[in-house]
């Protein structure tokens, strides 16, 4: 594979703005600018647990599973305020906004060199302060103090290898997507292999894999690296974004969300008691009828073939595939919704569901077909496909619905931030 060195540290993408036809525009005033977010404050402890076969629980190359929750020392002193995976790597951020990568690298995807089972600092961010971090599976986002935004590995497809750009195929250090530096970014979200970008006004930009609509627009197979160039969704008045695998989501101010992307397993939540069907995939920005009148929507996330909607309360509301207890809901819940001939394989559920038994809820993260939540007194709870252990209960059994996250050396620890990536999990903590 090609790597740059020349675009070691800037990379321009041309930007192709879309016709907004049929959504009406909407002024943006400065009063109305959404601000670039800021670090959390408070340290902790990072703790991982899961496989860690490619490097991802940091814990070097003669520990490779974990069962239960295990602290990685190594980091101990660094003052770690946030966490981050993807699909076989994670990233820590420190309180001064430099970033700490361990796990797979090869597509470039730690922004380093170096040991790939113990973590390492990301280089050539020395001068930026980094704010918020979000990881596909083999591309890695960082957005700074300032509302830049910097890019680093590949974007796959089903034929393999897409490219990082149509001129780079792998970019191994941070780049600075310079295209946008007109912009300021405010929120950044990954896929599986598709970025999303919120603008302070509001827009959101897509780039990276199109195969399934996850960028909300068509991208031509047979000029598939089209998708690799950053453009407009014909979105306004946004406030947070979300992605799944191979869909995504938009959260605007009015309380409406909308999806996009792929939906064979219902994944879009879009049945509804007057709808009983929807396409297997979703093209373009469509609202999401079935939460309207659930309450304030604060966030969403979404895994391989499910989602997860946050509300300000600290409820939470799960759609989509079931088959290894993604949703977090009882298995009486999905055998009412579920049609008598569907096979367990094929289980999903079109409809947002709330799941009982979870309050006060501050923040939840989902792995492939597993999530993680924490609560505002501290306490995480896990659910989902249990093979990997990235559950940190100590099972490789699923868990049905939520069961509070426990273990000897987690004992006394408030749990502050939580992350999931394919088959493993990591947290903050802190006594």
């Amino acid at each position: 594979m090609h790597t740059s060195t020349f675009l070691s540290t800037r990379v321009h993408l041309p930007v192709v703005k879309r016709q907004r036809t049929g959504l009406q525009r909407q002024a943006t005033s400065i009063q109305d600018r959404q601000e670039i977010p800021r670090l959390p404050q408070e340290t902790g402890h990072v703790f991982v647990f899961g496989n860690g076969d490619t490097g991802q629980l940091g814990l070097g190359d003669e520990m490779l599973n974990r069962k239960k929750p295990m602290p990685l020392e190594v980091l101990n002193d660094k003052e770690i305020v946030d966490v981050a995976c993807g699909g076989l790597h994670s990233i820590a951020i420190t309180k001064d906004g430099h970033l700490w990568s361990w796990g797979c690298n090869d597509e470039g995807v730690l922004g380093r060199t170096g040991d790939e089972f113990k973590p390492g600092v990301v280089q050539q961010l020395e001068d930026v302060h980094i704010v918020k971090v979000a990881c596909g599976d083999s591309i890695s986002m960082a957005l700074s103090t300032e509302g830049k935004l910097y890019c680093w590995g590949t974007f796959r497809c089903a034929e393999g290898g897409l490219g990082f750009t149509r001129d780079v195929q792998k970019q191994e250090f941070p780049a600075l997507v310079e295209q946008l530096r007109h912009d300021i970014i405010v929120d950044i979200a990954a896929g599986t292999d598709h970025c999303l970008a919120l603008t302070d006004d509001g827009r959101i930009y897509g780039w990276g894999n199109g195969e399934q609509y996850q960028l909300g627009r068509r991208v031509i197979q047979r000029r598939k690296q089209n998708g690799l160039v950053p453009e407009l969704l014909r979105l306004r008045n946004v406030k947070a974004i979300g992605s799944g695998a191979y869909h995504s989501f938009a959260l605007t101010h009015e309380n409406s969300l909308y999806v996009w992307g792929l939906n064979n397993y219902e994944q879009c939540g879009l049945l509804t008691d007057d709808n009983s069907t929807s396409p297997s995939i979703v093209t373009e920005p469509t609202l999401i009828r079935g939460l309207e009148g659930k309450g304030d929507i604060k966030s969403v996330v979404a895994g391989e073939h499910h989602s997860l909607v946050l509300m300000e309360n600290g409820s939470l509301f799960s759609f989509g595939r079931a088959d290894s207890s993604q949703l977090g809901v009882p298995p009486e819940t999905i055998t009412r919704y579920c049609s008598e001939g569907d096979s367990n394989f094929k289980k999903a559920i079109g409809y947002p569901l709330h799941i009982p038994n979870l309050e006060n809820v501050v923040e939840i993260k989902t792995g492939s077909n597993h999530a993680i939540t924490t609560d505002q007194f501290g306490v995480a709870h896990t659910w989902g496909f249990g093979e990997t252990y990235a559950l940190g209960n100590g099972s490789d059994e699923d868990e049905e619905v939520p069961v509070m996250l426990t273990g000897q050396k987690l004992e006394g620890h408030k749990v502050l931030r939580v992350a999931a990536g394919a088959q493993h999990s990591v947290i903050l903590a802190r006594k």
